[in-house]
């Protein structure tokens, strides 16, 4: 007969956590800003606006995509350089604070082209936080034994 009783919980990974949350963040408050930024007559736009406005959305999420993919790879396949993606995810989300503070305090017209260059920025961290978790890995696992 089974069991009634509840479910035994899977316990949480902290790790895990901060390796979606952290990027996680930094998605949800550029969105938040693109959102705020962008005008909600997408209805009267013309489709080729439409458009750009869809790609631009996926443009700019895409860092923090290649940031967690970064972070499962490493928790899977590197997980000696763990502290490096931690420290990478909060940079990255640093930069994002940092870059949307800039457009949405800045008094020029072209501010909001920001948003463009950012995304190509904020993945070259990305990938500079792969590399960094990589190396420290591989230097961690230098002081140990192998075993066959």
């Amino acid at each position: 007969m089974p069991s009634t009783g509840p479910r035994p919980r899977a316990p949480r990974d902290p790790l895990l956590l901060a390796l979606l949350g952290l990027p996680a963040v930094g998605a949800v408050t550029t969105l938040a800003v693109s959102a705020h930024l962008t005008s909600w007559d997408v209805s009267t736009e013309s489709a080729l606006m439409v458009v750009f406005s869809v790609v631009s959305t996926v443009w700019s999420v895409l860092p923090f995509a290649a940031a967690v993919a970064v972070g499962l790879s490493v928790r899977r396949h590197w997980r000696g350089g763990a502290a490096a993606v931690v420290v990478g995810d909060v940079l990255l989300v640093a930069q994002t604070v940092w870059f949307l503070s800039d457009v949405l305090t800045s008094e020029s017209s072209t501010a909001v082209l920001g948003l463009l260059f950012a995304p190509a920025l904020q993945a070259a961290l990305a990938g500079v936080t792969l590399l960094a978790a990589m190396g420290l890995a591989r230097l961690r696992g230098r002081g140990r034994p192998r075993t066959a």
